[in-house]
């Protein structure tokens, strides 16, 4: 088991929200917790690099009892193994992770709008431990019990809008996981290619990133039959199929990037830089930027 210092900065949502509902304390300074996790258990975080997750156990500073919970941790120092990481939110291993997130989103919003106190949500705390507040909807009956209902139907807009701008986030954070395993498979590719072209005596010459208006298959360039890439700028491109896409797997890339901006490869002898790239051949199709390749 690996033991490890965290941050709880006391004016942020974990200490505010997270904290008080879940496990009925807040610390009214800034405060550390020291936690006990498995190195196993550590997940870094798919959507934010400086941020990763551990479940791990802590004593309770209000009763002194050993806790346990998924720790949602800002990686200060470029190192998981380092202490001090800030406390982002924590939620109770015993839940549903969605709908967990989600019921931490209205408490922060409901928090932040002064319909619900730190004090309110200790004193909530043996409910959701006893199962009574499960989702929002549960926090949401409690609440109204008692107010107008213009009050109401002002909370109830602040928990919809909440929900609606969580969700909105989680497709953001999905489309960045998306494009983050999309870029890390393009610049594994260029690697291994690169590998390959130095073993055969080549390097890979990279154009400037440009947007690839067409392809073109069976075009006869110079006796051969060709892929033809067609540039934005109005460059043509072109790769003889029969020696080096056989399986035109290069080519069926090409066309799933039409209309966006790619970086097009070419082998040069290492000894003869320019010699393929300058007579307009090309031996690969990446989508990378030039900022993403550097």
């Amino acid at each position: 088991m690996t033991t490890k210092t965290v941050n709880i900065i006391h004016k942020r949502h974990a200490n505010l929200d997270s904290f008080p509902l879940r496990y009925g304390f807040s610390f009214s300074s800034d405060s550390t917790l020291e936690l006990t996790y498995s190195d196993s258990s550590l997940k870094p975080d798919k959507t934010f690099k400086d941020r990763y997750n551990i479940i791990a156990d802590f004593k309770n500073p209000k009763n002194n009892n050993t806790e346990n919970g998924r720790f949602y941790l800002l990686n200060q120092h470029k190192n998981h193994s380092a202490s001090h990481d800030e406390v982002v939110t924590v939620i109770r291993t015993t839940g549903d992770t969605q709908t967990e997130h989600h019921l931490s989103a209205v408490i922060r919003s409901l928090r932040e709008s002064g319909d619900i106190s730190v004090a309110e949500l200790i004193e909530m705390h043996p409910l959701y431990i006893k199962g009574d507040i499960k989702k929002h909807g549960d926090l949401i009956k409690i609440l109204v019990e008692k107010k107008s209902s213009d009050e109401i139907l002002r909370i109830q807009n602040i928990v919809d809008n909440s929900v609606e701008k969580y969700d909105k986030l989680k497709l953001e954070n999905e489309q960045l996981m998306q494009d983050n395993k999309r870029l890390e498979e393009e610049l594994d590719e260029y690697r291994k290619q690169e590998q390959i072209a130095n073993t055969q005596g080549s390097t890979q010459t990279l154009e400037r990133e440009k947007l690839l208006d067409m392809v073109n298959t069976e075009v006869n360039h110079r006796g051969s039959s060709c892929t033809e890439l067609v540039m934005g700028d109005g460059t043509r491109l072109y790769m003889k199929t029969i020696t080096f896409d056989r399986d035109l797997r290069v080519t069926a890339k090409a066309q799933t990037l039409v209309g966006k901006k790619v970086k097009t490869s070419c082998w040069d002898p290492i000894r003869e830089p320019g010699k393929w790239s300058s007579q307009g051949y090309f031996r690969n199709v990446y989508e990378l930027s030039d900022e993403e390749l550097s």
